[in-house]
């Protein structure tokens, strides 16, 4: 099962990280309101729906161990290293949030990413017990989409910060397969896992054209024969170019672990994008 070492590891590092950036978008705001922070309260309390598209620059690293025919977990493979997967790509990502009512919130986050590779192997590896030589002709796939489904009180929420704590539903759809031309490696796999999520996220607004947001959660989950973590981590500068067009520039970090043992997959993978990003987001 996932350690718990590993675990206490990333809430440690990603938590620290986390409180860095809530505590810049927490800072201590000016003892007086101007007329323009005043005018943006009223805007916001007018704009129920917040929409964005955003590209993302992914550094992507996956790794994956299947069940070898004795029993046991294999060495850990990275697909990236080992496979020919991209391990950079632009990516695309969408969110939307609608305020309910007062200081309650409903959010929503898609993206998907597919990959494949046809690969001629530099490197000699183990797979489930078997050498794959150098030179092996491979064909690799990894496509993720990731669907959530959130929502987020407002404890905090004046004129010039927010601070909404949330709680989410991923449902993270993931196919995966190598398959070597000589039929020495042929395994795929296709896992629906529904994962609950918590978490905070923070406005601060610096002037009139500029804020900054920042977003931490983190879960893990054991039960049974399924054991899962995620880390989500972002920050962003928002500059506001009208009351309902804004442009973003941020670095996002998203970490997904899971291990199981179901009959469609045995076996373990952790899966992390993060890289730095643009954004286009509406209000209205």
């Amino acid at each position: 099962m996932l350690s718990l070492e590993k675990t206490l590891k990333h809430i440690i590092r990603k938590t620290t990280l986390a409180g860095f950036i809530l505590s810049l978008v927490l800072a201590n705001p000016a003892a007086g309101q101007s007329k323009d922070t005043a005018s943006m309260d009223q805007t916001l309390k007018h704009q129920r729906f917040h929409i964005s598209a955003n590209g993302i620059y992914a550094i992507l690293e996956t790794n994956i161990r299947f069940e070898s025919p004795s029993g046991l977990l294999g060495v850990k493979i990275n697909m990236e290293e080992n496979l020919g997967l991209e391990k950079y790509r632009v990516m695309p990502m969408f969110t939307a949030t609608f305020n309910i009512k007062n200081r309650h919130n409903l959010f929503a986050m898609y993206y998907g990413l597919p990959r494949d590779s046809y690969y001629q192997t530099r490197r000699e590896f183990e797979f489930k017990g078997e050498i794959v030589e150098v030179g092996t002709e491979i064909f690799s796939y990894f496509n993720t989409n990731v669907y959530s489904l959130g929502y987020m009180y407002d404890a905090v929420r004046d004129s010039r910060s927010q601070l909404g704590l949330f709680v989410n539903f991923y449902i993270l759809t993931l196919g995966s397969g190598v398959r070597s031309t000589q039929g020495l490696i042929n395994e795929s796999f296709q896992v629906t896992a529904p994962l609950p999520n918590f978490g905070a996220k923070a406005y601060y607004k610096l002037s009139k054209r500029f804020g900054f947001s920042g977003i931490f959660s983190i879960f893990f989950l054991s039960v049974g024969d399924f054991s899962g973590s995620i880390h989500h981590l972002g920050g962003e500068l928002n500059y506001y170019l009208t009351r309902w067009l804004e442009l973003g520039l941020g670095y996002y970090l998203f970490d997904l672990s899971i291990e199981a043992e179901k009959p469609q997959f045995t076996g373990m993978f952790d899966y992390t994008y993060q890289g730095p990003y643009l954004s286009l987001g509406f209000r209205f």
